[in-house]
C-alpha cells in the first residue's frame, strides 16, 4: 500500500490548516478506490481526542450534522475518520454569493436546529464558526468538526483555549473553566451577525483586543447584567475599558429588528441569560419568512 492511500481510500489534497494552533489532526480529500465516492479523511494525531470525537459522532445522527461514514485504525495505530464531502462551507457562501434575508434565515434555522439536537444530547460543540458549517448544493447545512466537542459537565475543568478566537464568548476569554452549551449560542450569534456583515463581528487579534472589540459593541459589563462576573479569577487582574462604544445597529447594519433582537439574546454577557437553541427557534424571527431588504453587496464593509 503506497503512502498516498489509507485503507480503501486514495488520498488527495491536504486540507489541514496551518493557522489552527490547536489542530491535532490532518485532513485530506480522498476517493474510495472501488466506488469512486469522494470523501473527507481525518487522521487523528492524538488518540484520546480522536476517540472522544468518534464517540460523540457515533451518538449523533441528524440531518444538519455531518455524517461519519466509517472509522478505523491504521497499522501504525492512527485513528481514521471518513466523512461525507461537501462542496463549500458557510464562509465560502457569504464571500462569493449575495445573501437575501430569507436565505440567511434558512441557514440560521438549520444551524440552531442542529445545535438544539446536539445540546439535547448534553454535548457542547465548542468550535462553531463559518468554516465548520458545511453546505451542500441545495443549501442544506451540516455542522462539522467535532474535534473540540465535550460532554457538558460542570464538574470537569475545560481549557479556555478552545473556540476560534473571533467566536470565543466573553466568559471563555475571561478564562472561565466551566463551559456550558451557552458557549455555542454566543458563537452562533457571531455567525448570524457575520452573514449580514460579510465580515466577522469581533475580529480581534488577541485576547485583550477581543475583549475591547466586544465591549465596544455591548458596552462595559456590569454585575447587574452579569452577577457572577467577578467570580472569574482574571477579573481581579484586568480592567475592562468601556470608553469607546458603537450601537449594535451600526455594527450590524441592514438587519431587521427581529434579527437584531435574536442576535442580542444570543450574544449576552451572562451565559445563563442567553437564549437556548429552543428559545431561539420559538422566537418571532422564525415564525415568518424574513423578507426585509438588506445590502447584498459582496464587498467587505469598512467596519472596525
Amino acid at each position: 500500500m503506497d503512502e498516498n492511500s489509507i485503507g480503501d481510500y486514495q488520498l488527495g489534497d491536504s486540507l489541514t490548516s496551518n493557522d489552527n494552533l490547536y489542530s491535532d489532526c490532518e485532513v485530506f480529500e480522498a476517493r474510495h478506490r472501488t466506488t469512486q465516492k469522494q470523501v473527507i479523511i481525518k487522521l487523528g494525531r492524538d488518540v484520546d481526542n480522536a476517540n472522544r470525537e468518534m464517540e460523540i459522532l457515533n451518538v449523533l445522527s441528524h440531518e444538519f450534522i455531518v455524517k461519519l461514514l466509517e472509522s478505523f485504525q491504521t497499522e501504525n495505530l492512527r485513528n481514521v475518520m471518513v466523512f461525507e464531502r461537501y462542496p463549500r462551507d458557510l464562509q465560502e457562501v457569504y464571500t462569493t454569493e449575495s445573501l437575501e434575508s430569507n436565505r440567511i434565515q434558512k441557514f440560521m434555522r438549520q444551524l440552531i436546529t442542529g445545535l438544539e439536537y446536539i445540546h439535547g444530547k448534553n454535548i457542547i460543540h465548542r468550535d462553531i464558526k463559518p468554516e465548520n458549517i458545511l453546505v451542500d448544493g441545495n443549501d442544506t447545512l451540516k455542522i462539522g468538526d467535532f474535534g473540540l466537542s465535550r460532554y457538558a459537565d460542570t464538574n470537569v475543568i475545560m481549557t479556555p483555549e478552545i473556540i476560534t478566537l473571533w467566536y470565543r464568548p466573553i466568559e471563555v476569554l475571561l478564562e472561565c473553566s466551566n463551559h456550558t452549551t451557552a458557549v455555542d449560542i454566543w458563537s452562533a450569534g457571531c455567525v448570524f451577525a457575520e452573514l449580514y456583515r460579510r465580515y466577522p463581528l469581533f475580529k480581534g487579534e488577541s485576547q485583550i483586543n477581543m475583549l475591547n472589540k466586544i465591549i465596544k459593541v455591548l458596552g462595559k459589563p456590569t454585575t447587574e447584567e452579569w452577577p457572577t462576573m467577578n467570580d472569574l479569577p482574571i477579573m481581579q487582574s484586568i480592567e475592562l475599558d468601556g470608553s469607546s462604544l458603537e450601537r449594535y445597529e451600526d455594527a450590524i447594519p441592514n438587519v431587521s429588528e427581529k434579527s437584531i433582537n435574536i442576535i442580542k439574546n444570543m450574544i449576552k454577557y451572562d451565559p445563563e441569560q442567553r437564549f437556548s437553541a429552543s428559545q431561539i427557534l420559538q422566537s418571532d424571527y422564525f415564525q415568518n419568512e424574513d423578507t426585509s431588504e438588506r445590502n447584498r453587496s459582496r464587498e467587505p464593509p469598512d467596519f472596525p
